[in-house]
Order: structure tokens, then C-alpha cells, then sequence
């Protein structure tokens, strides 16, 4: 299988939110990589380790080695003089991989090599290689092979025929030719498959979080492309060792094992600063669903997820592919290989793990890496972790890695908590004073920027900066020529060779809009006319404030760690009846879903819908007691609808229970135990609408009655003429009412959810 494979049409996304992440580091100073010193390095690495110490390990059936690059402190002379804004979150992306690998995979520490920044030499990369890998893997091994940091294009001279281009990955001392040295310092991806396919083990999966192409549109909100602008002329530096006189692979043949790449090598690859921290997109959303993830998990299913997640936390058109040489049923990725050519260990599922704990028993340091990017950014300092049953507070956060109190250190028979032990989200604890942040676009006019400063300060629930460098949900710009150009030559629906006019947001535009932090133009922001700035965010509040719900409503997510059995289905009723997903709760210990033989039943996958068909929603409640639910949709503009259980709910008198929590009417529109609920119900249509694009589907489930809610949405549906509320009129009062009702206690300043009390289960489909 020598091209890339996709799983789903290469849509221009146009969500809000930039993609994800970073986040935090722990200390890589005992395995940060290979010295300059590379023989005493080898022979230290080489020490056997014992079929002993591999099973005390989980290694039963080979060993697992691992090689980690992540380079972000490159020299001036490895990139272009214009390419001032360096890369951050690669080196983060060496720790995610690592804490991953040892705690969800089984990896051996000693068998984690990290090499970051300057330790990423060309030769120390080389060395590793060889040391770690080709001379330690056997043929029942497993090999796991990451680079973060830039990729490049290169152009070869003095080469029969002329000139050659060809991708290449920079290690640190990749300098830019120069006349007096023209050798080329990178490693070439010919170079990289060649070696690692000498390897004796065929268990070998590469992932490159790094691009070919740059990005030629400004990027906010910490953005960065992960490629080299310019494209350098060089000379082929000399053949390592192991290559001399041999045969290297052409750029055309594919990868050893499996490839992973963050995106097409004709797509941008994105990393961003979260909060403060930086991660790239690829790595960030692929680690922190496989910390959650139930066994099994293979190669295309958490393709599939990552691309679910980066179109959810997206803005940028970046998708995972997925090649390589080894056969892979990419058609049904339930049957695909094992991610890593290893099993998830399902008894280390959790949201984080133990890397450290006090002297006295009563402070851990948490490893977090298994938490939804924007939870951990709002991460408040009352949020409850258990472990082994014990709880403990979050007292302070740096990135990842979070300290926290035991609130019984002596509980679970005074068995002192160890390194390693998985943490479990228990009671979320969110702020409510959560803003909408909008950057302000550089290219605006001073003028302009204090105008818009000032307007958008009269909004309460709106922060903005003139700072495009620092985290931001969306950008406030106009459009300009040269962006219509750029927009147009880098929408990632335009199959290669093809020509496409400017996207329709974009044509006659001449006022202001809201734009995603990738320059995406958000559906319906921008105006046709010349106007002022002021008068131009007043038009934009509504809008503005339906993204703050919309952050508001991702906040809720809790797939993974919720602890209630809820399942949902989504099916197509007409013109023919299929079933398009499946999802259910992690953590509620109902069995996971037979999925059966149904291509479009993918675990992570986003089906196509035509427009017109009609589909239904299926919520099964397999707990002990009564669901309150709703279900809020957003469609490809943004726009979001919700679902009204209460709209129809008939209540007799005899029903009415005057000791009742909740009034007669929203009880009646609970799910029974052990029972199910149609959305909408068989007679009663719900058609998939015009335009075409993702639309994204939230169903709120909660034991706590949803009687604020149900109060708004009753009197909305009033206008509306039944259960479906399209649009909805006023989205971020309706969410902040969930938020209330699922909240436990009475704290004024923060919502306190228990994850025992609530699930926010979510997917996307496509409108086509």
C-alpha cells in the first residue's frame, strides 16, 4: 500500500476553535537522548534486559523499543531569516508519546530513547538508530519511531537529469547551504525508510508530526506550521554508514510497517499553544484519546478519532493519513493492526497516573495526559481525582502535570498511593466566568484595533487581544486580496491538479467577519458591504455569543470518565434505513458495543448523509435511574438546534407527584431504566438540511433533573411548533441552564460536575 489512505472526503472544515494543545513535560533528563559520545552510550544501551524484567514489564511476546525526536530550539541558520517564530511544542510531544507508551503500551522506561533539540543532531539520530534499533530489535519486536519538529522540501543538485526535490526531516544541525558550504544536513525520508526497513522486526510504526508544505496565510491564537518556508538547493550529504553502497529507497516507495503522518505531505501541519503550552495537533489529540481509550484499539480507529477530534477542535484543514507497506483493511478498521503492534492495557485506562508522591503519603504528582485539551485549560483547583479509590484535590497545575492533596490520606487501609497508578477523573470543577477570546488580526489599522478594543471590552462575556500570538478561540479580520488567493489555493477540498474559484464566504466581501485561527472564514460573519468596525461587532454578537456556547457546551464532554451507562446510536431512516454510529460511556462498565460488519459503523468515523435523508437518534439508558436528557445539534454554518423532551410530554393528574424534585412535565420526559427513547419519535421527521458540512450532534444525559433547561427550551418550542427548537434563539443562556442543572452544590463562582451524575457524549457526521 504505497499512497496514503483517507477516511472521509478531504472537507474545507470551518470550525471556531483552533486544534488543540499542549501540554505539559515531565523530565526526560534520565532518557533525553544519545550523547556526542555515542560508542559509551551504545554499549550501556545494549545491556540485556531479561525475559524476567520484559514480563514484569507486560513484555511477554517481544520486546518494545521506542525512539522519540523533538526538536524546538533549532539554530537561525536551519530556517529562513523571515521564519522568526520558532516551533514550542515538539519537545512536549517527545513526553506525551513517552508517558503514553510506558503506562497505556507497556514500553519499558530504559526502552524509551528521547532525543530532543540539540541532542537531535543528524548523527546522534543516526546513531540511535542504529544502537537502539537495528541492533536490539528481533524479528518479534516492536519498533515505534516518532519525529516532531520541521519538515522540509529539498532540491538535490548535480544529479543526473537536474535537479530533484525531495522530502526531508531537519534534525538541529540541518543548516541551510550556504556557498561555501552547500551540503544538505537533513535527513532525507528515503534516507529514514531505508534504515528502518533493514530492521530485522516488520512490527515498525513511524509517526511524523511534521509538514512539507507552509501555510502562506498569517497564523493567530500560537500557531504554528511545522515546515520550513523556504525550499533549499543543495548538495546530498555523505551516506550513513549502514546506506554506503547500497540501494536507497525512492521517495515513491512506501514506509516500513506503518506510517502515521499529522497530514498529507500537500497539507499544512499545525502545532499550537493551549493555554501556555504548546503540542502538535496530531500528537496532542491522538495521545490524549488513547489514554482513555478501551481495548482494543487499532491503526485505523485511532486514525479515525484523531481526525473526529481535530475537526471538532479544529480550524485548520490538517488530517491524519495513514500508509505504509503493511496490508491493512482500511474499509473495516475494526480488523486493522494493533496501533503500535501492541495491546492497550485496559487496567491502566484512566485520565492520568501517579509519577510521583510526598514523603508523607498525603501529596501526588499527577500525569494528566488522558483530560480534553479544554478542560485542562479551566482546570479549577476544587476538581476531585481518585485513585484507588481515594480521593484528592487539584492544588496546582503546570501543563500536564498537576499537584494534588489526598483528602484521606489515611483511607484504603493506609496503603500509601505508588508511581504509576492510574487517576481518574471524579468531580469536574469548571469556572463560570469563562470568556470568548477573539484576537484581533495584525493587519488591521491602529484606528481600527483601538475601535474594536473598545467594543468588544463593552461585551461582558468577550475578551480580546491584539496579541495574535497568544491563545484565542477566533480571529476578527477582514479579508484581503491576497488571503481570498491564499484561502483558495489551501481549501483542502480541491483534489490535486484541480483549480476552484474563491470559497462563496469570501467573494465580494468587503466587510468584517470572524475567521477560525487558520484564516477559515466562519459561515455567515462576513458582511458584502464597506462598514465600521464598531457597527460590525454589534451585527457579530449574537454570532459571537453562539461560539461561547459552543466552547461552553465542549466543556461538558466526559465520553471517557463518565461513570454512567448511556448509550446512542444515530441511525438513517430514509430512503433506507442504516445504522451510522455507535457511542457509548467508557468508564460505565457496560460492555463495549458490538459494532458488527457495518462499514459506516465506525468507531470515530464521520458517515456522509445526503441532504434530505431523514435520521434518528437513539438513547439507551442501561443505569439504575432516570435520564433527563436534551440533544443539541450544530450545522455546517454553526448554527446551533436543540431537542425539547418536555415539548410533548403529556402529564396527567394522576402523575403528579407535589414531593417531586422536578415538575410533573419534565419527569415525564425521562428515559426509565433499562429502557430506551426515539429522537424524534417514529412519527415525527428530523431531515438533514442544507448546506452541506459537519454537523456536530452534543446529547446531554444527567440523573439531576434538567428543569432550568427544559423551562427555556419549553417556552422556545412554544415558537417553534414542536420538540425541535432550529435555530435556537439564544444558545449560551440555554447552556449555561445545563451547566446549572447538572452542577451539584451552590458555588457561586464555578460549576461542580460529578462524573457519576452526567454524560456529554458527541459526534460528527457529514452533510453531503
Amino acid at each position: 500500500m504505497g499512497s496514503n489512505q483517507r477516511f472521509s472526503r478531504r472537507a474545507f472544515l470551518k470550525q471556531t476553535s483552533a486544534v488543540v494543545a499542549a501540554l505539559g513535560l515531565t523530565e526526560l533528563a534520565a532518557n533525553s537522548g544519545l550523547s556526542q559520545q555515542a560508542q559509551a552510550y551504545s554499549q550501556a544501551l545494549a545491556q540485556p534486559i531479561g525475559q524476567a524484567g520484559r514480563q514484569a514489564g507486560g513484555q511477554t511476546d517481544g520486546r518494545k523499543l521506542a525512539l522519540l525526536i523533538g526538536i524546538d530550539t533549532y539554530p537561525a541558520n536551519t530556517v529562513s531569516p523571515e521564519q522568526t517564530l520558532r516551533l514550542a511544542g515538539a519537545v512536549t510531544d517527545v513526553a506525551l508519546q513517552r508517558e503514553l507508551l510506558i503506562h497505556r503500551f507497556g514500553f519499558l522506561p530504559n526502552d524509551v530513547v528521547c532525543l530532543t533539540n540539540e541532542k537531535a543532531t543528524r548523527a546522534d539520530i543516526y546513531q540511535a538508530i542504529v544502537d537502539h534499533l537495528y541492533n536490539q530489535a528481533g524479528a518479534k519486536d516492536t519498533v515505534v519511531f516518532h519525529f516532531s519538529g520541521y519538515g522540509a522540501q529539498v532540491r538535490i543538485a548535480d544529479l543526473v537529469g537536474g535537479q530533484v526535490t525531495q522530502r526531508s526531516l531537519i534534525p538541529y544541525d540541518g543548516a541551510l547551504p550556504t556557498e561555501d558550504r552547500p551540503i544538505l544536513n537533513d535527513i532525507f525520508e528515503t534516507e529514514l525508510k531505508t534504515l528502518l526497513a533493514k530492521l530485522k522486526t516488520k512490527n515498525v510504526t513511524t509517526l511524523i508530526d511534521a509538514g512539507f508544505v507552509d501555510i502562506a496565510i498569517p497564523l493567530s491564537g500560537g500557531l504554528r506550521s511545522r515546515a520550513r518556508e523556504i525550499i533549499a538547493t543543495g548538495q546530498p550529504p555523505a551516506p550513513f554508514p549502514l546506506l554506503a553502497n547500497q540501494k536507497v529507497a525512492r521517495e515513491s516507495d512506501p514506509f516500513p510497517g506503518i506510517l502515521l503522518r499529522a497530514a498529507d505531505t500537500d497539507e499544512a501541519v499545525i502545532e499550537r499553544q493551549w493555554s501556555d503550552f504548546n503540542a502538535g495537533a496530531f500528537t496532542y489529540v491522538l495521545t490524549q484519546y488513547l489514554w482513555t481509550a478501551p481495548a482494543p484499539v487499532t491503526v485505523g480507529r485511532a486514525v479515525g478519532r484523531s481526525q473526529e477530534s481535530l475537526v471538532r477542535w479544529g480550524g485548520s484543514n490538517q488530517q491524519p493519513t495513514l500508509s505504509g507497506n503493511r496490508k491493512l483493511d482500511l474499509n473495516n478498521p475494526d480488523k486493522t493492526t494493533p496501533l503500535y503492534d501492541t495491546p492497550l492495557r485496559d487496567t491502566t485506562r484512566a485520565e492520568g497516573v501517579i509519577i510521583d508522591t510526598s514523603t508523607d503519603g498525603k501529596k501526588a504528582t499527577l500525569w494528566l495526559g488522558g483530560l480534553p485539551p479544554r478542560v485542562l485549560e479551566y482546570l479549577d483547583t476544587e476538581t476531585t481525582m481518585t485513585c484507588a479509590g481515594r480521593r484528592m484535590t487539584v492544588r496546582s497545575r503546570d501543563g500536564l502535570t498537576v499537584q494534588a492533596r489526598l483528602v484521606n490520606p489515611a483511607g484504603n487501609n493506609g496503603a500509601p498511593l505508588a508511581k504509576g497508578q492510574p487517576v481518574f477523573e471524579s468531580v469536574r470543577v469548571l469556572p463560570k466566568a469563562i470568556d470568548l477570546v477573539v484576537a484581533l488580526d495584525s493587519s488591521l489599522e491602529r484606528i481600527e484595533r483601538v475601535d474594536a478594543t473598545s467594543a468588544l471590552s463593552a461585551l461582558s462575556f468577550v475578551s480580546s487581544t491584539s496579541d495574535t500570538d497568544l491563545p484565542a478561540d477566533c480571529l476578527l479580520a477582514r479579508p484581503i486580496e491576497d488571503q481570498v488567493e491564499t484561502l483558495t489555493a489551501t481549501a483542502k477540498n480541491i483534489k490535486l491538479g484541480q483549480t476552484q474559484d474563491a470559497p462563496p464566504e469570501l467573494n465580494g466581501m468587503l466587510g468584517y467577519g470572524l475567521f477560525s485561527l487558520t484564516r477559515s472564514p466562519i459561515p455567515g460573519t462576513l458582511a458584502p458591504q464597506e462598514e465600521a468596525i464598531k457597527p460590525a461587532i454589534s451585527r457579530l454578537t449574537a454570532k459571537l455569543q453562539a461560539l461561547l456556547a459552543l466552547k461552553m457546551l465542549r466543556l461538558t464532554e466526559n465520553r471517557a470518565s463518565s461513570q454512567l451507562p448511556v448509550r446512542i446510536t444515530l441511525e438513517k431512516v430514509s430512503p433506507e434505513e442504516s445504522l451510522l454510529i455507535t457511542r457509548q460511556t467508557f468508564r460505565s462498565g457496560i460492555p463495549v458495543a458490538n459494532r458488527g460488519n457495518n462499514n459506516n459503523n465506525r468507531e470515530g468515523f464521520s458517515p456522509e448523509v445526503p441532504i434530505g435523508s431523514r435520521v434518528r437518534y437513539r438513547i439507551f439508558n442501561d443505569g439504575e435511574a432516570p435520564l433527563y436528557y436534551t440533544l443539541i445539534n450544530v450545522d455546517p454554518r454553526e448554527r446551533l438546534s436543540a431537542f425539547c423532551p418536555a415539548a410533548e410530554a403529556q402529564v396527567s393528574t394522576t402523575e403528579i407527584d407535589e414531593n417531586a424534585e422536578a415538575p410533573p412535565v419534565v419527569t415525564a420526559a425521562a428515559i426509565a431504566s433499562g429502557s430506551s427513547i426515539a429522537v424524534p419519535s417514529a412519527e415525527l421527521d428530523w431531515t438533514v438540511d442544507s448546506p452541506t458540512g459537519p454537523i456536530e450532534t452534543y446529547v446531554v444525559c444527567s440523573t439531576r433533573p434538567l428543569t432550568k433547561t427544559f423551562e427555556i427550551l419549553l417556552a422556545a418550542s412554544a415558537n417553534s411548533g414542536g420538540q425541535r427548537i432550529n435555530p435556537l434563539p439564544d444558545p449560551l443562556t440555554v447552556v449555561e441552564s445545563i451547566l446549572a442543572d447538572i452542577s451539584q452544590g451552590n458555588n457561586s463562582d464555578a460549576y461542580s460536575l460529578s462524573l457519576a451524575e452526567w454524560a456529554t457524549l458527541n459526534f460528527t457526521y457529514q452533510a453531503v
